[in-house]
């Protein structure tokens, strides 16, 4: 019910905020505040660990934290009603995030990973682990991304954000390929379909 109750509040919000917007640009939007990843980090900037019991160890990557946060969202529906839940979203989002700055991000292989997700209602989630570095490198981070899943990129950076985006570029390069792989084959089809056979009144070889 928390999703549902999220997804309807800032789907509203930018509409309103954005009405002369396409729906690929809100989609990204969307999908830059919403999607699993963007949960996560936003329910642990708000601390809900701090008021959750789980059995996942700590420092493990894991969709707990934005789940419990969408689980109270619908809990405050359902205690207060619609609109106070609504005020309540958009205070917090107005809050952790700038809509003006997310605005200015590049539309970057990742946002278009999470937007090709959300439009073809696949699951997109980012998993991030750390290492320690090496000689005093200091810290190197692994990403892998999967859809429904499966990992169909990884990726490794000194920050969060460059693991992230190598894995992501993978990623969108493989589902990139598998489009091209199928666009041909559905032209080859087309091909071998419409070339007449000699039944169908292909002219006759001179002998």
């Amino acid at each position: 019910m928390g999703d549902a109750i999220l997804d309807a509040v800032v789907g509203s919000l930018l509409f309103e905020k954005y009405p002369k917007e396409g729906e690929g640009f809100l989609t990204r939007m969307r999908s830059k505040l919403v999607s699993r990843q963007q949960l996560n980090e936003l329910a642990h900037r708000v601390g809900i660990e701090r008021v959750i019991e789980s059995n996942v160890t700590r420092g493990h990557e894991t969709s707990v934290p934005g789940n419990a946060l969408e689980a109270t969202f619908g809990a405050l529906y359902l205690d207060k009603g619609f609109e106070k839940a609504r005020k309540a979203i958009v205070k917090l989002l107005a809050a952790q995030y700038d809509l003006r700055e997310l605005e200015k991000e590049d539309r970057d292989n990742k946002s278009r990973l999470l937007e090709w997700g959300q439009k073809h209602k696949k699951r997109v989630e980012f998993h991030l682990t750390e290492e320690g570095g090496r000689g005093g490198r200091g810290k190197t981070y692994l990403a892998e991304v999967k859809v429904e899943g499966q990992v169909r990129g990884k990726g490794r950076g000194n920050s969060k954000k460059k693991a992230e985006q190598e894995a992501a570029d993978q990623a969108y390069a493989e589902i990139q390929e598998r489009r091209a792989q199928n666009r041909g084959r559905g032209r080859a089809g087309r091909r071998s379909s419409d070339k007449p056979s000699r039944d169908q009144g292909s002219p006759p070889t001179s002998e």
